[in-house]
Order: structure tokens, then C-alpha cells, then sequence
């Protein structure tokens, strides 16, 4: 039997371990953990390349980045590549995509033109947020240090911005076949929420994990390189990465979805919910910080959750790039020949 209806959640720079359901207690993350509960959580899951346009890539456009000259940030995919919103719009399925989408060829912040296929009324990304604000708001919305000079409400944020179109949309078109994507830049950087999630983290540090005592010796000259200005911290015995507004940022993008999810609760209960981030990131790691320069548990290992199939949780390797092929197939759509990954389907409905 067909599932005709899909919300996927997305977050940025999110690693599986920033989820209390993934063993992490000390990460306040209760509605995704919810999720966890009620869906399946596949503890090894992948994303095809830890880098954000990469990544999105083999999400939303079901190939690998190689393939369709997406193998670094703002550069403009291939011509004759179509995302999954094209095509599944010419199969009759509402399609809206709300938040950042990183496609473009654009800057971080995108160019703020719906791409063909989806839901130009609900189209959101990066840019059109931008252009909500006044300069002076703008530059408040880019650093971190508002956090603490500044009084930021949830409704100042983009996260929260993305969250309201996406509840808007799920009230107004339950009743029709849809794919609506809510992709929530945060806990990425600048980090910007209200200070109340930061000062849960005020003095949380991370375990100190093994690979703090990584030399590197035995690593490409180009990784020893990025890890060079980050070598000194790791090499104390007594160091444990701290970063209070990442991790309360993560507790606030936890919110804002858990509005989504209670949203879907009440006007889509047949939804299948997928959620995941499209890369983790290092921590002080091997003495790398972010993604990108090496692909490592912490920046390539990512939550995915899914709601629709029974709840367990699934120990099977998989990838971002499963993910295009099984939302075809669980809506009874031939799967492009252009996809490149295997469908997950026949594991999350065999299960």
C-alpha cells in the first residue's frame, strides 16, 4: 500500500551523538527523541559527503554529488539534474520546499528563487529570510554575540520562520498527496536563539573522546594542515570541546520541529515523517573542527528517523542516498532511472 503523504525534516551540521536517543543524555532533544519512539532509528546512517551542498545533493536530488558537478558549496548543480520536487509534482504530489536549500549555486544564503517543481507560495530559503530584515536586524541575525547583547525572541529566528510555513502548510493541504521539506539551518553557525536554550549548556563540556591523541602523522599533508591552529588544544590532557550556543541551538531546533510534529500529529496523522541533518560535525576530532577536510564518524555519521513503519531500530549501514529512491517507491512512483541508491523501502515496509 502506497504512502501518499511525506514531511521531512532536516537540520544542518547536526551528528548523530547531538540526540539524547542516540546515546548522548546530557543533549536535551525530547520531540526528536519522541520520534525516535515512535519510528524506527537507524543507527548507522551516512551522509553520501560531509559538506552541505554535497550532502543535500544525494537527498534532494537522488545522485551522488560527483555526478552532478555538486561537489563543493555554491556551485550550480548540472542543467539536465532534476530534484525530487520536479519530479514528483509532474506525478500529481504537492510539493513544497521551506527553508535552506543550498542548491542553487548561490551564496550560503541562497538566491531566493523557487526552483521548478515546488510550491512557489511556500518557497522560504536563507535569502528571502534576509530580506524580512532590516539592515541593522540583519547583522544582529549574522553573530553570535546577539545572543547575549540582545533579548532574541524565537519569532526573530529563521528557524521559527520555517516552522510556521511549515504548520501553515500541513494545515491547509492534508487532504492532498504532498512532500513538503522543512530544512532548518540551525544548530549550523552563526548559532542564534534565545538565550534561555544557551544557558542550559553554560558549563557542559564533552567526554574527552580517544582521537583527541590522533597525531596525524600518518594523514594527507592537506588534513594535518586544517588540523594545525587546533593541535595545541587536543594535545592538552585536560581539554573537552565546549560550545554552549551550538548545543543550545540544537535544544532549539529540537522545538521548533517538535511545533512541527505536534502540527502533524493534528492535521496529517497518516504522514510519514523522515528526519535527518545533512552532515555532523568534528568537535576538536583528529583536531578538526566542522566538515568537510576528512570524512570521520563525527562529521559523516548522521540521525535518521523514520515514522510510518513500526518502531525498532535498525542496525543496517545506510545513506542520504536511500532516501530519494524509497519516498518513489512508498508512493507507488517508478523510481528515476537517475537515481543511484538502492531504495530503503523494501527494509523500513519488511520490517
Amino acid at each position: 500500500m502506497s504512502k501518499r503523504k511525506v514531511l521531512f525534516l532536516m537540520t544542518d551540521s547536526q551528528r548523530a551523538d547531538m540526540l539524547g536517543c542516540y546515546g548522548n543524555s546530557d543533549m536535551h532533544t525530547p520531540n526528536l527523541d519522541r520520534l525516535a519512539e515512535q519510528g524506527i532509528r537507524f543507527d548507522k546512517a551516512y551522509t553520501p559527503q560531509p559538506l552541505c551542498q554535497p550532502a543535500r545533493a544525494g537527498i534532494f536530488l537522488g545522485c551522488y554529488p560527483h555526478s552532478c558537478a555538486s561537489w563543493s558549496n555554491s556551485m550550480g548543480v548540472s542543467g539536465n539534474v532534476q530534484s525530487i520536487g520536479k519530479r514528483l509534482s509532474d506525478h500529481g504530489v504537492h510539493t513544497a520546499y521551506i527553508g535552506k536549500w543550498h542548491l542553487d549555486g548561490g551564496d550560503y544564503f541562497g538566491l531566493g528563487r523557487c526552483p521548478e517543481g515546488w510550491d512557489a507560495d511556500y518557497w522560504y530559503d536563507m535569502r528571502n529570510y534576509l530580506e524580512e530584515l532590516t539592515p541593522e536586524e540583519r547583522v544582529i541575525s549574522r553573530r553570535t554575540d546577539s545572543i547575549e547583547k540582545y533579548d532574541i525572541k524565537e519569532e526573530f529566528t529563521f528557524g521559527h520562520r520555517v516552522a510556521d510555513r511549515a504548520i501553515d502548510f500541513l494545515k491547509n493541504y492534508n487532504d492532498e498527496d504532498f512532500f513538503c521539506v522543512a530544512s532548518f539551518d540551525e544548530p549550523h553557525g552563526p548559532y542564534l536563539c534565545p538565550k534561555k536554550y544557551v544557558d542550559m549548556y553554560a558549563d557542559y563540556k564533552l567526554p574527552r573522546p580517544g582521537n583527541f591523541d590522533d597525531t596525524l602523522e600518518d594523514k594527507p599533508e592537506f588534513q594535518r594542515l586544517w588540523a594545525r591552529p587546533f593541535r595545541h588544544l587536543t594535545e592538552d590532557p585536560e581539554f573537552r570541546a565546549s560550545h554552549k550556543e551550538f548545543f543550545g541551538c540544537n535544544t532549539y531546533v529540537d522545538y521548533e520541529i517538535g511545533r512541527v510534529l505536534e502540527a502533524a500529529e493534528k492535521y496529517a496523522p497518516d504522514a510519514v515523517i523522515i528526519y535527518t541533518s545533512d552532515h555532523g560535525d568534528m568537535l576538536f576530532s583528529h583536531s578538526l573542527t566542522g566538515k568537510g577536510p576528512a570524512p570521520y564518524e563525527e562529521n559523516a555519521r548522521i540521525p535518521l528517523l523514520i515514522k510510518g513503519f513500526g518502531s525498532r531500530v535498525d542496525e543496517n549501514p545506510v545513506s542520504h542516498i536511500n532516501l530519494a529512491p524509497a519516498v518513489f517507491e512508498m508512493m507507488g512512483i517508478d523510481i528515476p532511472k537517475a537515481f543511484e541508491g538502492k531504495s530503503l523501502y523494501p527494509e523500513l515496509a519488511d520490517g
